[in-house]
């Protein structure tokens, strides 16, 4: 975009801005395979729209290849992009990062690809600025969530055959393969069919002998029982409710009550006949269902996040695209690291020697002496071993450029243990990164994204607190966190 009355723009500012392009396109070029490890698609582009990087996720999304250098809006101008609703977009969004410099969060818009199929996105742009805040090129990341719109849309159809089902067993009485009551004004049972008896566990005789809502789970008897009273003095004819109910054998299951009143004809109520339904196996399903769904997407959402932060962070001050690209691939190992772990333990836990040892071991051989880790193992749960696998890797790499990894004497020590609770303080884990041996420490004249990130995660992510100690004889790192953070349990940290 030019400024009135010419180019508007400084010699010296043009070069920069080529020799900028020019490193973006360089750097990225020369680092084939990284942007594989991130779990979505993910495209980069320089401030001209040309893509410089990829990764396979997004070839299997677009469903063709992109000649490198080819411009993103030649690349995607056979596609259609559309709102939810199916209105087309008005512009490129790509394009207003690029001109605006403001990144777009968490768009869901849906694709028609060059051979006529659909997907559905969700879409995070973030611009790349160098460090005078010019905008050098833009990330954009995406996720395929078509298949998820559809588990949402499938679960909204069986609701509603659901009600349709409901409202023909109403109409169903006779040798129904469902249970069948009939119930007085007192709440006494009349009649039952052996199905109902197969749902509660109880015989035909002590059915009958009983009145309604005696075995119905306490918790839920008010919601029926206020119903049936409504029902009894003639106020309603027909009201359903789903409760749970404790079998003869007490186990508690769900089932679906549909009452609908008989009346004689004089309009007085006689009695009520009960459609009974055992539907736990719906409710366990509903609710795994529901479990799967929330935690795809807070696993994503929380991944993508992470993710986005580690680029807009890394970018922050780079002096070249080189530098941002060392920068955000070592994070980004040390987060692929990390899930590895957890998913070895299909995400349930990992262990905080294993989160240590994996973040040291491309810098200190295996029984070379030069780390030694001393505590007790702590079962660590998954956003605890996230946070704490990005602390570790900071200082590693902080270690192995300019303190005790950077030299063949130096070495460091890794100590921690649990602390019980006293008077107002809950109980925490201390841990301590002491280094010896290296380059003399000087306090550093600005304040990097390696020790926010540090500082700021332990308290943001953990509720805990860490502090670091430039020391002349070498860097001290002190995290306390609180039990509950490391392990969800009260008291102590689980062991391994």
């Amino acid at each position: 975009m030019q400024a009135e009355g010419g180019s508007g723009r400084r010699p010296s500012f043009v070069a920069e801005a080529l020799v900028a392009k020019a490193l973006v396109a360089a750097a990225l070029q020369a680092s084939d395979g990284f942007l594989d490890l991130l779990p979505i698609a993910a495209v980069i582009c320089d401030a001209d729209g040309h893509i410089l990087q990829f990764n396979r996720h997004a070839v299997t999304i677009w469903g063709r290849t992109p000649q490198r250098g080819e411009q993103h809006g030649d690349f995607v101008a056979g596609c259609k992009f559309l709102e939810l609703d199916g209105e087309p977009l008005p512009h490129s969004m790509l394009q207003q990062v690029l001109v605006t410099g403001a990144p777009v969060r968490d768009k869901e818009l849906i694709v028609e690809r060059w051979d006529g199929s659909r997907v559905t996105l969700w879409l995070n742009i973030d611009p790349l600025k160098n460090e005078s805040g010019q905008v050098i090129g833009a990330v954009n990341c995406f996720l395929d969530i078509t298949e998820r719109k559809a588990v949402e849309e499938n679960l909204r159809a069986s609701r509603r055959a659901l009600r349709e089902e409901q409202q023909r067993m109403a109409a169903t009485y006779e040798h129904a393969a469902i249970g069948i009551s009939e119930v007085d004004a007192d709440g006494c049972f009349i009649r039952v069919n052996e199905t109902i008896c197969d749902i509660t566990g109880y015989k035909r005789d002590d059915l009958l002998n009983n009145r309604l809502f005696r075995h119905t789970f306490k918790d839920d008897i008010d919601p029926d029982r206020d119903a049936w009273t409504r029902q009894a003095a003639g106020e309603i004819d027909f009201y359903s409710v789903e409760k749970r109910f404790t079998r003869r054998d007490g186990r508690v299951i769900w089932m679906s009550v549909r009452s609908q009143s008989v009346r004689d004809a004089d309009g007085r109520f006689l009695y009520a006949v009960r459609v009974v339904q055992d539907i736990t196996a719906r409710k366990l399903a509903e609710q795994r269902q529901k479990l799967l769904v929330d935690e795809l997407n807070h696993r994503v959402k929380n991944t993508l996040a992470t993710v986005q932060s580690l680029a807009s962070q890394s970018a922050r001050g780079v002096q070249s695209p080189a530098a941002f690209r060392e920068r955000f691939e070592g994070r980004l190992i040390a987060l692929s690291k990390a899930h590895d772990q957890l998913t070895r333990e299909h995400w349930a836990h990992a262990g905080l020697r294993d989160i240590v040892s994996g973040s040291l071991a491309p810098y200190v051989p295996g029984g070379s002496g030069r780390a030694v880790l001393r505590g007790e193992d702590i079962t660590l749960r998954p956003r605890a071993a996230l946070t704490l696998a990005m602390a570790f890797h900071e200082l590693t790499t902080n270690a192995a450029k300019y303190g005790a990894l950077s030299t063949s004497s130096g070495r460091l020590e890794l100590n921690w243990e649990e602390h019980k609770a006293r008077a107002a303080r809950p109980a925490h884990v201390r841990i301590e990164w002491v280094e010896q041996g290296g380059p003399p420490v000087t306090v550093p004249s600005r304040r990097g994204f390696g020790s926010s990130l540090i500082e700021g995660s332990i308290a943001s992510e953990l509720g805990g607190n860490a502090k670091l100690d430039y020391a002349p004889e070498g860097l001290r790192c002190t995290i306390e966190i609180p039990v509950t953070a490391l392990s969800g349990r009260e008291g102590r940290a689980v062991r391994r």
